[in-house]
Parts: C-alpha cells; sequence; structure tokens
C-alpha cells in the first residue's frame, strides 16, 4: 500500500442545500461542506437530509449545569479488554495519569497520529480506551489519550467519577467548573501536541474530541501543528441561552467533522446554524452529521454522549455508536490519503 508523505489537499467545494439518499457507512465526501441527518430504523439509515449547526465557550453557568446533567455525565461502562498500553514519559506532569496509547496492527503513517480527548469521566474509565483502540486498528494511526484532568479529589477537582452519578445536581457541576476551569485543559491540550512533536516525532496530528473535549478539539482546528479535527456530540460550545461562542469557530481553519445529535440540548439548533454559517462564509472544510431515531413517543432513543457511553444492549445505540466510529474514522483515512 504506497501511502503519500505529503500534506492531503482537500477540496473546499459544497455541495450545496440538496437531499440526498444514502447506505450505512457511505455519504458525501467528508470535505464537502455539508450537514446530514442520518435518521436509524430498524438498525438502517434513512433520509439525510442537509442542516446547519453549532458552538459556544463561555464558562458554563448554572442554568447550563441544570440542563446538560443528565446525558453529559450518564454512563454506561463497556466490555472488553484494552489492548493499548500506558506510557509514562508523555503524561502532562504531576498528578496526572499515564497517557492511554493505541496502536494500530499496521501503522501506515509513521508521521501522523491522532490525539484524542475525553470527556468529564476522562481516561480512567475503559469505554474511551477501547473505541481509542477500534479507532487506531481501523485508521492505521497511533492514537495518544492523555490525561487531562487527573485523579477525582474531595473538592471536586479532577475527572467525574462514575460512582458520583447519583450526586449530580446543577450545584456539583458549578463547583466542577470551578475546580476544574476550562483554560487550563486548554493550555493542556497546546502541551500535549508539542510533547508528542517533540517526543514522538510526529509532524502534526489530527484530534477527535466527545462531549466536553469536543470543546477542546474545536479550539485545536485552528491549532498549527493540526491536520483537522473531528468533533463528537459537541457540549460547552454554546451558552445557556443556545449562543454559539463565535470566536472558536471563526478561528477554525482546518477540515472539521461534526457527529451530533439531533435537537441535542447541549449543542441546540442555532448555534448549530451559526457555525455552519461561520465555516462556509471562511470556505473552511466541515461536515456535519446529525442522528436521529425517535420512539413512538417522539423521543430521539439516540442522546448526547451516545457514542462513547450509549447502551450496549439497545440495538439501535449500539448501530448509531459503530456508524459515528464509522464516520471518524474515514474522516481521518481521507484527510491523511490513506
Amino acid at each position: 500500500v504506497q501511502v503519500r508523505k505529503d500534506k492531503a489537499v482537500v477540496s473546499t467545494q459544497s455541495t450545496g442545500e440538496q437531499t440526498h439518499k444514502t447506505k450505512p457507512f457511505h455519504f458525501t465526501s467528508l470535505f464537502n461542506r455539508s450537514l446530514l441527518l442520518l435518521k436509524f430504523e430498524s438498525n438502517h439509515l434513512l433520509t439525510p437530509s442537509t442542516h446547519p449547526s453549532l458552538l459556544n465557550s463561555t464558562q458554563p453557568t448554572n442554568k447550563m449545569s441544570h440542563d446538560i446533567h443528565k446525558h453529559c455525565v450518564s454512563i454506561e461502562l463497556h466490555s472488553g479488554e484494552p489492548k493499548g498500553k500506558s506510557e509514562e514519559d508523555i503524561s502532562l506532569g504531576e498528578g496526572l495519569e499515564a497517557t492511554y496509547v493505541a496502536t494500530p496492527s499496521v501503522q501506515v503513517r509513521k508521521d501522523k497520529a491522532v490525539f484524542y480527548i475525553t470527556d468529564l469521566f476522562g481516561i480512567t474509565i475503559v469505554n474511551h480506551k477501547l473505541l481509542a483502540d477500534a479507532i487506531a486498528e481501523e485508521s492505521g494511526l497511533t492514537v495518544y489519550v492523555p490525561d487531562l484532568l487527573g485523579k477525582h479529589e474531595p473538592s471536586g477537582k479532577g475527572a467525574v467519577p462514575v460512582e458520583d452519578q447519583a450526586n449530580f445536581s446543577p450545584d456539583y457541576f458549578k463547583n466542577w467548573f470551578g475546580q476544574n476551569p476550562l483554560p487550563t485543559t486548554s493550555q493542556r491540550c497546546q502541551d500535549f501536541i508539542k510533547v508528542l512533536k517533540e517526543k514522538r516525532g510526529f509532524t502534526s496530528v489530527a484530534v477527535v474530541g466527545f462531549c466536553w473535549g469536543g470543546r477542546f478539539a474545536a479550539e485545536l482546528a485552528s491549532h498549527p501543528d493540526v491536520d483537522g479535527a473531528a468533533i463528537v456530540h459537541a457540549a460547552f460550545l454554546a451558552d445557556h441561552n443556545g449562543n454559539l461562542n463565535k470566536d472558536i469557530v471563526e478561528a477554525i481553519n482546518k477540515p472539521t467533522l461534526w457527529v451530533l445529535v439531533k435537537d441535542d440540548m447541549a449543542f441546540p439548533e442555532g448555534a448549530r446554524k451559526a457555525a455552519h454559517e461561520i465555516l462556509e462564509k471562511n470556505k473552511v472544510p466541515n461536515t456535519f452529521i446529525d442522528f436521529e431515531s425517535k420512539d413512538g413517543s417522539g423521543k430521539n432513543r439516540i442522546e448526547h454522549g451516545f457514542a462513547i457511553r450509549g447502551s450496549e444492549s439497545d440495538p439501535i445505540v449500539v448501530q448509531a455508536r459503530k456508524e459515528a466510529k464509522d464516520h471518524v474514522v474515514k474522516f481521518f483515512r481521507q484527510l491523511y490519503h490513506i
């Protein structure tokens, strides 16, 4: 297999406002600036339709915490045994765990890697390691999952522990964000890219972020050493009124993939529309994909957080999780012409 060693060249030609049909795992080029609504029924994708999206980055307020706490921090631990390894020499310092590294059986690009940013639960839950393993194996890229939060402390500092689910409340999250300020994590993300370049020799990286991590993936989509970013069920990119953080989106200058949930309160319609309009105006390659599968009451069975914390027993959610992972893998493979 001959792999390109130079930078990928991506098209910025828009697909316009067409509505098109698709089969599972097949859709228009990730570098076409389009929006797809992916509906699930009986484990099949139905009518993808064009649709806008996106962001805002102010410190989450009490009301915002109340709005998100049910889905942003509900979790089902997944079954499986991680295949990667922990590497101490590329941790981000005292109080932070070793970085989890998922290596593919066939590494197709030794000059590129994936920087994986977790949700609020951090590096300790098995779900992130299992997904990092799958992304690495299917993309042919080494995936690095650093600890950006540290272990949970009684003060509330550090990753959210799974056993705290019963205690989630607006006050819980108000305290958590006070103990774990967004700028601290933003700086750690910048530092980790530097670590990967200096200690592992990568020329540049791609990024994927989930929920809380999606906000930082969006920030990094303007970093000079980042080639592209996948943002999965983004959060903390809109304020409690649903207004987009336009500064982050205006700065984006690399291809982005947005894997989202239709009618997600953490990333509402108005913010997503504003984000898509900004990226189109700036002619930055982007693809937005919304997941939806309504039950008999009209509720979307695919909820915020599904791609990393979703059910292993609901076949609709299982299928959606697989689709989300496949879109991220395809994005990285197209980004690096693999």
